[in-house]
């Protein structure tokens, strides 16, 4: 039965993502101006957003970051607020502040980060604005998401729909099958502001499955992301016009080691040039062995398949974090050789005067965070001491 309703969801994801024939660029895009919710499954039964909730908070930062783009020293400020509207609408808004360290009161970068409405119930979620996708759409806390390039804030349009299923014969038995859950996403666009226009052939769809159950008394959940552009931009990237496959599984092992994996293949007209993988370990309440780190995360990544002369992806590229938190006070360090190759940032395009980079690298949530490579894969690294209040 399990394995019926899977097919079924395939195909009927499959076909509506065929459904538009992708368009051919032959002219330079003209320039113009211009993560994710949290839990998609409420419990069965019970609204996730009872009553009136109302919260910001203030978090303040300086940051050191040294990779390929130099070194730089910053104060942050951050502001995160949420708001029912009512019962099951809610808003809310995530704005940063940054400011190179001078003796001067400007310039002042800002970003948006999250600016969503949503809307939850038990039978269908709905958001609609910017948001952040690291655990929506893949495992990985650094690698991948495969099927957005690398992208984790994005503006979007989606719905989900939560499926609570049984089988077996009711007068005698019943099984709970794992809960499944069936979400759709449109992008306006995937490209960066230098390079966006809304004349349709920049949108892109992405549809999952996902899945969580119990395996061996653990906790373990798994994801499959088919997305599909209107545009062929690339030949070694997801805006080809061609299907897109991103699926990422992960377990949680003894509630203090996690185990993450994740398999993408960025055009499946080109498997044996854009399949990639990568795997991750989690080690939560590491503070019990070491008192200044609680959480320690490491993943790698491992291209599949032979390279090309356009596209010659970099073997084993590693990202690490340790980070703590005491009372209000949170701190971190971070590194990585990642060159960003199944990304935006240095991918190329065949259409003349498309020039890249197209959007940014891999990003670090919460921090929100990218770096730029250095020469030969050399360690960038990033550091930071916060309050929130």
């Amino acid at each position: 039965m399990k394995k019926i309703i899977f097919a079924i969801l395939i195909c009927l994801t499959s076909i509506s993502l065929y459904a538009a024939e992708p368009v051919k660029v032959t002219s330079t895009a003209e320039p113009v101006a211009t993560e994710t919710a949290s839990v998609l499954q409420a419990p069965q039964g019970k609204n996730i957003f009872e009553g009136s909730v109302s919260k910001i908070s203030f978090d303040i930062k300086s940051a050191y970051q040294d990779d390929g783009a130099g070194q730089l020293y910053t104060n942050e400020l951050s502001i995160k607020a949420m708001q029912t509207l009512f019962e099951n609408f809610t808003a809310d808004v995530f704005i940063r502040f940054k400011k190179p360290m001078s003796n001067e009161n400007t310039p002042v970068i800002t970003e948006l980060l999250t600016a969503k409405f949503q809307y939850v119930n038990n039978f269908i979620q709905i958001v609609a604005g910017r948001a952040e996708l690291t655990k929506t759409i893949s495992t990985l806390n650094y690698f991948g998401p495969y099927s957005t390039a690398g992208q984790r804030y994005l503006d979007l349009v989606g719905f989900t729909i939560p499926f609570f299923l049984k089988a077996g014969v009711p007068e005698l038995q019943e099984i709970d099958l794992p809960p499944l859950a069936f979400s759709m996403y449109y992008f306006p666009t995937m490209l960066n502001l230098t390079n966006t226009t809304y004349n349709g052939y920049q949108e892109y769809y992405l549809a999952q499955i996902r899945a969580n159950a119990m395996l061996w008394d653990n906790p373990f959940q798994f994801m499959l992301n088919l997305g599909k552009g209107t545009t062929e931009y690339f030949m070694y990237s997801i805006l080809s016009g061609k299907v897109v496959v991103d699926t990422s599984a992960s377990i949680d092992l003894f509630k203090h080691y996690k185990i993450n994996a994740s398999y993408g293949i960025l055009n499946t007209d080109k498997t044996n040039q854009t399949s990639v993988m990568a795997a991750g370990l989690e080690l939560h309440d590491f503070n019990s062995w070491l008192f200044v780190i609680n959480d320690l995360i490491f993943e790698v990544q491992m291209p599949l398949g032979s390279s090309s002369g356009e596209f010659k992806p970099e073997s084993l590229p590693w990202f690490i974090v340790l980070r703590n938190k005491m009372g209000k006070f949170r701190y971190g360090l971070a590194a990585t050789t990642a060159a960003n190759d199944y990304t935006f940032k240095n991918i190329v395009s065949y259409v003349p005067g498309f020039a890249g980079p197209f959007g940014s690298g891999n990003v670090y949530a919460p921090e929100g965070l990218s770096f730029t490579q250095k020469p030969g894969l050399g360690t960038s690294w990033y550091g930071y001491i916060a309050y929130e209040f």
